[in-house]
């Protein structure tokens, strides 16, 4: 006869991708790097390097290696840079 043993007590650590990859009914979920790059247009690589220097946009961090993005952050820092000439930028 088999012994039972403990139920398995996990990290939220080990389920942060599954939940992260579940969206809400409010056709607001979390977007993955390569999910947001696409949406906007860039490569993922991009989105790391701002992540890292701190200029990109807004993430959420599940688990340590777990970042979503929300797309109402992408459209924020979208908005952040969207300028009407071209004076503006170069003054930066």
């Amino acid at each position: 006869m088999k012994k039972k043993s403990k139920p398995r007590t996990f990290h939220i650590d080990k389920r942060a991708a599954s939940l992260a990859a579940t969206p809400d009914e409010g056709g607001d979920g979390l977007l993955t790097t390569p999910q947001a790059a696409k949406w906007l247009g860039v490569s993922t690589q991009f989105l790391e390097i701002a992540r890292h220097r701190g200029d990109g946009p807004e993430f959420v961090r599940v688990g340590p290696r777990c970042i979503r993005y929300t797309p109402a952050a992408l459209r924020r820092w979208c908005e952040a840079r969207s300028h009407v000439h071209t004076k503006e930028y170069a003054a930066k």
